[in-house]
């Protein structure tokens, strides 16, 4: 049996003794390589090696400047959406008087029957008078006069939802006696 370990041993050695040397080497540190020092040219010396050129290095120079040609190419800085103002031609003295207000702010104050059919005298917050009729315009939300009767007013007014659907809202305007009410 103690041939068998020694012969084990022995293998054993064998295969160790390569990395022992492989240790015992990188004891051995080598020292780093020293830094390259430019050393100051005389300037004749530097005419002089400047001077001798190849010529494919001097062919390889650019002789003309490059210009930018923004032809056919789009601007970075316009936005890609365009977004068409639109203008009301000239304000708010463009919008007729009935159209400045919304239909709360309007009061329903007479009627006036006649043989055309019925007026209505309405007045704005600053208490001014209009007359209006079927089919007239009236209120910011582009509502049109739909009944003209003895006590109210009847306002369709056409707008689209969130959606994109059409809404048609119906508003009345009752007529404010002389307490208001």
């Amino acid at each position: 049996m103690t041939r068998t370990i020694q012969r084990y041993l022995l293998i054993l050695i064998v295969a160790i003794a390569p990395l022992a040397g492989g240790i015992a080497g990188c004891a051995k540190v080598e020292p780093p390589p020293q830094p390259v020092v430019k050393k100051a040219v005389p300037k004749e010396q530097a005419k002089a090696a400047e001077g001798v050129k190849p010529a494919d290095a001097q062919a390889a120079k650019p002789s003309a400047a490059v210009f930018y040609n923004p032809a056919g190419k789009r601007d970075p800085f316009v936005r890609f959406l365009k977004v068409e103002q639109k203008s009301l031609g000239g304000g708010i003295e463009s919008i007729p008087p009935l159209q400045r207000y919304d239909l709360g702010e309007l009061k329903f104050v007479g009627v006036i029957w006649g043989p055309k059919g019925a007026y209505a005298l309405v007045e704005d917050a600053e208490g001014k008078g209009y007359t209006v009729t079927v089919g007239t315009k009236i209120g910011r939300g582009g509502g049109t006069v739909t009944r003209v009767t003895d006590g109210e007013i009847l306002v369709k007014e056409d707008f689209r939802d969130y959606t994109g659907g059409k809404i048609v809202r119906e508003s009345s305007m009752k007529l404010q006696n002389a307490g208001g009410k």
